[in-house]
């Protein structure tokens, strides 16, 4: 017997309580919070852009080719697309440097959501506080799907969180923007829902392409899912209640319906999320990093003095970070570039440092990850133990919990502006980001996201 109850079910519920929702509904805290999402995922967006992200630019190429409507700006490119293209093709930047934070609920959330508000929003001439309160939208969605789906592994069924929670969370932002009723907004759940997919395989993908693009393309669904319905196209009407064939079967195994509406309108996803990242790289080798360095900066260490290092973390999260073929997930290697090179930059993830430097090279073949189900316990997300034998035969340890960036250990104002500085620069002029960053601050007083957007397009050279 179906579960599902499209007129009281908790489907019904959570799309009762978007269509509703309005930028009154957002406590001061929790405007300063979005904006904040905001500016760091536009600095990654901005960086995410460049040419040498290939995904990102073959994306927009794509976008380019198709044509359609002009009507929204492809990010760090001249020219405007439809908006279902500049959804891909702004999704897929969103995820490509890896350095995007306020993630919640295992979900890389605004690398989906602000490329979805921004275009949407410029389609429709939607004003700063409806993208704001959009984004708030699609972060509850998003959130209270996947946390209906948690299970006590990562990923149960190989799939990707951020890209199929993300059609949903994808769904929801735009389906605000385009003022959908509660019938419409339910159906444009239900065929976003339908539509979903994305698996964990992009970690076998060294060309680092199929990891943003799961990003893009929950983002561009979700876009096609709202405007469909729009138009009257129907879908499932009660696409999170369970029933038939649900999405708990296919994603999880388990179903958790309370979890869907607990709190509703009481605390926001958006103020829930994990902080923000300092390196370019999957967040669980984060705390592995800041504990090899601070060894180093301890002892006062270089990579010449290392014989091996030992990193510890969660079995649970050890299988995604743990040799795998692209950079940016590859355990053994991000912890020998930070020795060597003290510090993770954009580039070491777009080229293998071990090609041009032998010491990169030989020291990642001393880097053992070990999955420690000793650790499973601990409270922390995702921390670390980090071993460091020298050659003079010391062993030297570090523990951190929370890396630095976490909402545990927070980056302070100055830090996350003078991050958003350092990747906006790369392909805007500084006075240009300055005034994005203004506008972003007072993106409440904003009359059109489109202003925003046109801050974001840049020139060929």
């Amino acid at each position: 017997m179906s579960t599902q109850d499209p007129q009281h079910g908790p489907t019904a519920v959570l799309t009762a309580y978007a269509t509703r929702f309005t930028f009154a509904d957002l406590p001061a805290a929790a405007v300063e919070d979005a904006k904040m999402v905001v500016l760091d995922t536009l600095g990654a967006l901005l960086l995410g852009s460049a040419p040498q992200y290939t995904a990102s630019w073959l994306t927009g190429e794509l976008a380019r080719q198709a044509g359609g409507t002009p009507e929204c700006t492809v990010i760090g490119r001249d020219f405007r697309t439809s908006c279902e293209s500049a959804a891909l093709a702004n999704g897929t930047m969103g995820y490509a440097a890896d350095i995007e934070g306020a993630s919640v609920s295992r979900q890389h959330v605004p690398a989906v959501l602000v490329p979805v508000a921004l275009a949407v929003g410029e389609r429709e001439r939607a004003d700063g506080k409806a993208f704001l309160a959009s984004l708030a939208v699609g972060y509850e969605i998003c959130s209270r799907a996947g946390e209906a789906c948690r299970t006590a592994h990562s990923y149960p069924h190989s799939f990707h969180p951020s890209a199929v929670f993300g059609y949903f969370g994808a769904a929801a932002t735009a389906g605000h923007l385009l003022r959908l009723t509660q019938p419409q907004f339910a159906n444009a759940l239900g065929i976003a829902g339908s539509n979903a997919s994305g698996l964990m395989t992009w970690v076998d993908d060294p060309t680092e392409n199929s990891r943003p693009l799961v990003i893009g393309m929950a983002a561009r669904g979700g876009v096609t899912a709202a405007l469909l319905a729009q138009m009257g196209l129907g879908g499932p009407p009660a696409i999170l209640d369970g029933g038939k064939y649900s999405i708990y079967d296919a994603y999880a195994g388990e179903m958790h319906l309370d979890r869907l509406t607990a709190g509703l309108g009481e605390v926001l996803w958006i103020t829930q999320h994990y902080g923000y990242k300092r390196h370019p790289c999957c967040g669980d080798i984060h705390t592995g990093v800041d504990a090899l360095l601070s060894i180093f900066d301890e002892h006062r260490i270089t990579a010449d003095d290392v014989a091996a290092i030992a990193h510890r973390v969660k079995a649970d999260r050890a299988p995604v970070i743990d040799n795998n073929p692209l950079k940016s997930h590859c355990a053994q290697y991000i912890m020998a570039v930070a020795a060597v090179r003290r510090k993770i930059e954009s580039g070491d993830i777009l080229e293998d440092r071990r090609r041009a430097d032998p010491r990169i090279r030989a020291l990642s073949e001393h880097v053992r990850l070990i999955g420690d189900p000793a650790m499973d316990a601990w409270p922390a997300h995702a921390p670390a133990v980090v071993e460091v034998t020298t050659r003079d035969g010391r062993t030297l340890t570090a523990r951190v919990d929370e890396a630095k960036g976490r909402r545990e250990n927070p980056m302070t104002k100055a830090e996350l502006e003078q991050k958003f500085m350092d990747l906006a620069t790369t392909r805007i002029s500084r006075s240009a980001a300055a005034r994005l960053m203004e506008m972003v601050y007072g993106l409440d007083r904003v009359a059109d996201v489109g202003e925003v957007a046109a801050l974001l397009r840049v020139a060929p050279r």
